[in-house]
C-alpha cells in the first residue's frame, strides 16, 4: 500500500470576517499536494493568501479569521479534525514553521541554549545534556560559526542573518516531516540569503522533510524548489515542476511575474510592471480575478476558469493559457 503524501489541501477555503459581518476569503478553493522530500515554492505578489495558506495548515488562524472549509491532510490525517491539544503536540515537532522575523520564535530575554533545549524536551523525554549536544549540533549545520559560543548568546547579541539561522535550526530540531518557511529570507543581504538557502536545501534533502517556502521571489525558487504553485487573490492559477512553469508559463498572471524581474528588463529601460493592484479581499472581481489586469481577457474570463491540466505535469487556472505551442517531449 502505497503512503499519503506528507501534506494533502483539498477545496481549503479561509476566510476573514469583516466589520459588515460579511465573511471574504483570503483562501478559496486551494488543493495541493506535497510528497516526502520535495520543496514547493508557494510564490505571488502581497494579499495573494500565501501566508494564510501556511498559517491555515499550522492551524494558527485565529478570529476574525476561521479555515471555513475543505480538508488539511498531514499524513493522511485531517488535521482539521485535531484537538488543540493534538495541534500542539504536531506543532514544533513532526510541523514547523519559520516566521519572516526569527523574533517571533525567539524569546529575547532568554539565552539561545535554552530557548533550543526546552523546544527539544517539550517533545521528547530527554535529559538537558543531550539537548544541549543537539542543539549545537544543529546549530553547526545550519553553518553558525563557533556554535559552542553563539548558543549561549542572547539574540540581540547576533546580526540578523544569525538569528534567523536559529530560528531555522530550531525548526529543524525534531527533523519535523513538514516545514512551511514564510519568508524568513526576504530581509536579509543576497549573500546571506544565498548561504541559508544553500543550507536549508541541504538539510531538507538529508533528512527527507518536505518544504514549503513561501516568498514573492521567483528567483529564490528558481533555485531552491522542485515544484512551483502561484497563488493570486486566494486561488492557485498555476501550479507544475519549477522549471515547466518557469521556462514557460501557462497564466498570464505567472508571466507578468517573470517578465517582472530585473533580469530580464534591458539596461536603462523601466522595468516591466503588472498593470494595476491585486483586489481587495472585499472586491474580488466575478469571473477570473486577474482579467482587470490581463491584456489577453475576453468575453468568457467574465466566468470562473477552472483548474485544467494543460502540460504534462502543469494545471492552469486560465481560459485562454499561454504557450499553448510548447511540446511536453
Amino acid at each position: 500500500m502505497s503512503q499519503p503524501p506528507v501534506l494533502e489541501l483539498k477545496n481549503l477555503r479561509t476566510s476573514f470576517t469583516g466589520e459588515d459581518g460579511k465573511s471574504y476569503p483570503a483562501v478559496n478553493d486551494v488543493s495541493l499536494r506535497l510528497e516526502r522530500g520535495r520543496i514547493l515554492g508557494l510564490v505571488g505578489e502581497s494579499g495573494s493568501g500565501k501566508s494564510v495558506t501556511g498559517f491555515s495548515i499550522m492551524g494558527l488562524i485565529d478570529p476574525p479569521g476561521q479555515v471555513e472549509k475543505g480538508e488539511i491532510r498531514f499524513m493522511g490525517d485531517d488535521l482539521r479534525t485535531y484537538t488543540a491539544k493534538q495541534m500542539r503536540a504536531l506543532q514544533g515537532n513532526r510541523l514547523a514553521m519559520i516566521f519572516q522575523d526569527p523574533m517571533m520564535t525567539l524569546n529575547p530575554v532568554l539565552r539561545i541554549d535554552l530557548q533550543m533545549i526546552e523546544a527539544i524536551r517539550a517533545h521528547e523525554s530527554i535529559s538537558k545534556a543531550k539537548a544541549r549536544d543537539r542543539a549545537v549540533t544543529t546549530l553547526g549545520l545550519m553553518g553558525i560559526p563557533s556554535p559552542e559560543e553563539r548558543i549561549r548568546q542572547y539574540p540581540h547579541q547576533m546580526s540578523g542573518g544569525m538569528r534567523q539561522r536559529v530560528a531555522i535550526a530550531i525548526a529543524m530540531l525534531h527533523q519535523p516531516d513538514l516545514i512551511i518557511a514564510d519568508e524568513p529570507t526576504t530581509a536579509l543581504d543576497v549573500t546571506i540569503q544565498a548561504q541559508i538557502l544553500s543550507e536549508v536545501q541541504k538539510r531538507v534533502r538529508e533528512q527527507g522533510t518536505s518544504l514549503i517556502w513561501i516568498t514573492h521571489d521567483l528567483s529564490v525558487v528558481a533555485g531552491l524548489a522542485d515544484d512551483i504553485a502561484v497563488m493570486y487573490a486566494g486561488r492557485i492559477v498555476e501550479f507544475g515542476a519549477v522549471d515547466a512553469v518557469l521556462d514557460h508559463p501557462a497564466h498570464p498572471y505567472t508571466e507578468g511575474l517573470i517578465a517582472s524581474l530585473p533580469a530580464n528588463n534591458q539596461r536603462g529601460e523601466r522595468l516591466y510592471q503588472i498593470p494595476g493592484m491585486t483586489p481587495s479581499l472585499k472586491d474580488i472581481p466575478e469571473g477570473c480575478a486577474f482579467k482587470a489586469r490581463c491584456p489577453f481577457a475576453q468575453e468568457l474570463c467574465d466566468t470562473p476558469p477552472p483548474m485544467r491540466p494543460w502540460r504534462r505535469g502543469v494545471q492552469v487556472r486560465c481560459h485562454f493559457p499561454r504557450n499553448a505551442e510548447v511540446s511536453d517531449v
